[in-house]
C-alpha cells in the first residue's frame, strides 16, 4: 500500500499542466491506459465538463480530489459577499 509521501509525489510540478485538464493529462498523472481513463472519467467522483464529445476537468478540482485536500482559490470572506 502506498504511503502519503508516495501519493504526494504523483505530480512533481502542477505548473506544467493547464488550468483545464484534458483526458490525456489525467492519463499521464494517473498512469492509466486511454481506455481506463475514459472509463474512470465516465463515473468520476468529481465534476467533468462535457462539450460535445470533449471532456474538460478543472485542475484545482482534480488536484483537490487526488490529494484529498480542499484548496480554495477564493477567500472565504469574498465568497460570502
Amino acid at each position: 500500500m502506498e504511503t502519503n509521501k508516495e501519493c504526494e509525489n504523483v505530480v512533481d510540478d502542477w505548473t506544467e499542466y493547464p488550468m483545464t485538464l484534458r483526458p490525456k493529462h489525467i492519463e499521464k498523472i494517473m498512469k492509466m491506459s486511454q481506455k481506463k481513463t475514459y472509463e474512470f472519467l465516465g463515473a468520476a467522483p468529481f465534476h467533468v465538463a462535457k462539450a460535445g464529445r470533449e471532456l474538460y476537468i478543472s485542475k484545482l478540482v482534480f488536484r483537490n480530489w487526488l490529494e484529498g485536500t480542499n484548496l480554495d482559490i477564493f477567500n472565504k470572506e469574498e465568497s460570502k459577499a
